[in-house]
């Protein structure tokens, strides 16, 4: 009976044990082979990842090597004079030879090759041969993006010499990458009409020199181009597709399976003992926790990127907001007082246009980089958005010490940055809320700063300014005057235009100048500079300005006026459709291009983009006169003048205000006077109030005339009146 219990009680701590050894075998079981599933599985995605860059790269360096041989003033020479031996020697077989292209075509405007080059050999052109048919499609879509961006231009160098073409393709029924370049000068020596241009074609085989290039480094093992996709567990593969995003051919390879691997190493030890397949077992959790480190890395580098700017390498908003609340609950408490700097970039929308997005994102960096070197390590700089900052300063007191730091932080920030695309000019506007004046939260302390960044940049930029509370004031009504200006453009009837009639010497009305005008602003009549300022920072000046072109072209039909002038923001010239925005507003109300003026103001900077440039022109060659306002009040005097072919130019009313005292003003005057005939520009002298001031400009040979003597901003409805009154006491 004893013995029996024994067996028993035996049996059931064998079972116990084998129940529990089967547990953890099959938990150890499960968690080996959900790790062996995620090592592998990660290890793929970041061969497939790998491939995908390096694929990337390929395309990239192809288009690049092009270019390298393509813009170049002695490319376009020679093969523009048909020289096989330069052209093979330079942008053909060397080009094999030395970057490894498997063939390179010239192509003629005609659409028949200049020079081919195959298997590291110029091919002998027979007459009037072509392109291969699989790539004259890419040459044809090339040649009609450069016409439409060259289209008016006698030189289309400019236009068409950052376009071009990089696209996989089937040649022969083979797959290959195809870079289409222009060949264009360097210099402005050569110019180029539209129209007449070479192409160069470079083409690179996806072929298996290519797949060893791209494997290499990556050690992707037998790496190979193959038409078919990956099947089964021995493959993985990455597809190489065409513009249509149809699968050409798939970069294949048998995958890395550390996984796998580590479940062959560890199979034989399981074999030997239990007490091996423990320590297996360790080994095992081992490993698991080296990949809940790698796992922890990983969260903890997802949460660095929340947090961070990637082009700046800062702090961004959300973590900049979160370290201030602590700063200001630290304050609070005893801690170290806190002061907000709100910075923005000068005029960097500008380095955007002119020197492209790649400059600018190179020039935030450079910003960061000087802006961390300028604080000190117990203080937060982070970049808001855009080219907006922010820095919080801990434990700097007073007003002398934070207003000398400002300042020297404005003087770095305004040295010039060396750029890949040249040299770049911005200056920085700086606002100060010294959080200990204010007593409010985040948000408070944030408005402050904010406001103070706006009085900087209304007081002319490049400065700093610390926070006052009549600049929350300002920055309020500023806000609602943006919301009520919204709320009249849509609603359409707070708004007016006006006419200010413009004479001639003979005492008729030859124009009006169309003047915007708010008589139910937020606080009453609001004047243009307040709202339209308004509307060009908060981005509603292209609809008031529409708003405004079409009442004022509407008004000039129905007063059957010789021209109207419509004042134009900068804003408006740097926009793509702003030309076409114009025509449709002339279809629309029915007036000649001829008889419409844009005036451009020399108080405002105009950027010289590509769409600037590209709207002055087209409106210009529809009739369109361009006027420039203010004139010699601004720093450019003539510069616009010759950069923007200005038509007509208006002598500002602090110079006709200042005629006959005698202090070399009717000097300056007779001089733009003379000037405006010798170039063959109309000369219209605005502020004449005086019957003196109007005798003096008849004497000097001023014949237009704009101003309150002769006749005051009237509604459209009594223009044709005024009009019809005016040239019937001329006559």
């Amino acid at each position: 009976m004893l013995k029996a219990r024994s067996s028993s009680f035996s049996a059931q701590i064998v079972l116990t044990i084998l129940v529990s050894t089967c547990a953890m075998t099959i938990m150890v079981s499960f968690l080996g082979y959900a790790a062996v599933r995620k090592v592998d599985a990660d290890a793929a995605e970041r061969e497939l990842r790998f491939a995908n860059a390096k694929i990337t790269e390929e395309f990239a360096r192809l288009r690049e090597e092009q270019r390298v041989c393509t813009i170049w003033d002695e490319a376009l020479i020679e093969a523009r004079a048909g020289n096989t031996d330069w052209m093979e020697r330079n942008i053909g077989v060397w080009m094999q030879t030395y970057y490894g292209h498997d063939a390179i075509y010239v192509v003629g405007p005609d659409g028949l090759l200049r020079y081919a080059a195959l298997d590291e050999k110029t091919v002998s052109l027979s007459p009037g041969q072509r392109l291969p048919e699989d790539l004259e499609p890419l040459a044809r879509r090339l040649r009609s993006e450069m016409a439409t961006a060259s289209a008016g231009l006698d030189d289309s160098t400019e236009a068409v010499s950052e376009l071009g073409i990089l696209e996989a393709v089937r040649l022969d029924g083979r797959p290959v990458l195809v870079a289409v370049s222009p060949v264009v000068a360097t210099t402005d020596r050569l110019p180029q009409k539209p129209g007449t241009e070479l192409l160069h074609l470079s083409v690179q085989n996806l072929d298996a020199t290519m797949a060893g290039r791209i494997s290499r480094p990556g050690d992707l093992a037998q790496a190979s181009f193959d038409p078919t996709p990956p099947t089964g567990s021995h493959a993985i593969g990455h597809p190489v597709k065409d513009a249509a995003g149809n699968t050409l051919t798939w970069l294949k390879w048998t995958p890395n399976r550390p996984g796998l691997r580590m479940v062959h190493e560890m199979l034989p030890a399981i074999g030997l003992s239990v007490l091996f397949g423990l320590g297996l077992l360790g080994w095992l959790l081992r490993r698991l926790w080296i990949a809940s480190q790698q796992l922890h890395r990983s969260e903890a580098e997802a949460r660095y990127l929340a947090n961070h700017d990637p082009l700046a390498g800062l702090p961004n908003r959300m973590h900049f907001e979160e370290t201030l609340v602590g700063a200001l609950d630290l304050e609070r408490r005893g801690g170290p007082s806190v002061t907000l700097l709100s910075i923005d970039l000068d005029r960097f929308k500008a380095i955007n246009d002119t020197l492209g997005h790649a400059a600018g994102d190179e020039l935030i960096r450079q910003v960061a980089v000087r802006l961390r070197k300028q604080v000190r390590s117990s203080d937060t700089v982070a970049r808001l958005g855009g080219d907006e900052f922010g820095v919080i300063l801990l434990g700097m007191s007073g007003e002398e010490t934070i207003s000398s730091f400002c300042g020297g932080l404005v003087h770095m920030l305004s040295k010039p940055y060396t750029l890949a695309a040249g040299q770049a000019h911005v200056g920085a506007s700086v606002g100060v809320a010294i959080a200990s004046r204010i007593g409010g939260d985040m948000e408070a302390v944030l408005r402050c700063a904010d406001a103070a960044l706006y009085r900087a940049k209304r007081d002319g930029r490049a400065r700093f300014r610390l926070f006052t509370p009549e600049m929350d004031d300002v920055l309020r009504r500023r806000g609602e005057i943006e919301t009520a200006l919204r709320l009249a453009l849509e609603s359409e009837d707070q708004l007016e235009v006006a006419f200010q009639p413009i004479f001639n010497g003979d005492g008729e009305i030859v124009a009006a100048e169309a003047l915007a005008r708010w008589p139910g602003g937020p606080e009453g009549a609001t004047t243009p500079d307040a709202f339209i300022g308004v509307a060009e920072e908060c981005g509603l000046i292209h609809a008031l300005g529409s708003w405004v072109l079409e009442r004022a072209c509407r008004g000039a039909v129905e007063a059957g006026l010789p021209k109207v002038a419509v004042n134009v923001s900068p804003m408006q010239l740097r926009s793509e459709s702003f030309a076409a925005e114009v025509m449709r507003v002339l279809g629309k109300t029915g007036l000649p291009p001829q008889r419409l003026e844009l005036e451009l103001t020399e108080h405002f900077h105009l950027d010289p983009g590509v769409n600037t440039r590209r709207n002055l022109h087209d409106l210009r060659a529809t009739g369109i006169k361009i006027a420039l306002d203010d004139f010699a009040t601004g720093q450019s005097l003539l510069q616009y003048v010759r950069d923007y072919e200005i038509d007509v130019i208006k002598i500002d009313r602090s110079f006709v205000s200042r005629l006959g005292y005698g202090d070399g003003t009717d000097e300056v005057v007779r001089a733009m006077l003379d000037l405006g005939r010798a170039m063959g520009l109309e000369v219209t002298a605005e502020g004449v109030e005086t019957q003196r001031q109007h005798d003096i400009l008849i004497g000097m040979g001023c014949r237009v005339f704009q101003g309150y003597l002769l006749g005051t901003p009237v509604a459209a409805g009594r223009l044709a009146a005024l009009a019809r009154g005016a040239n019937q006491r001329s006559a």
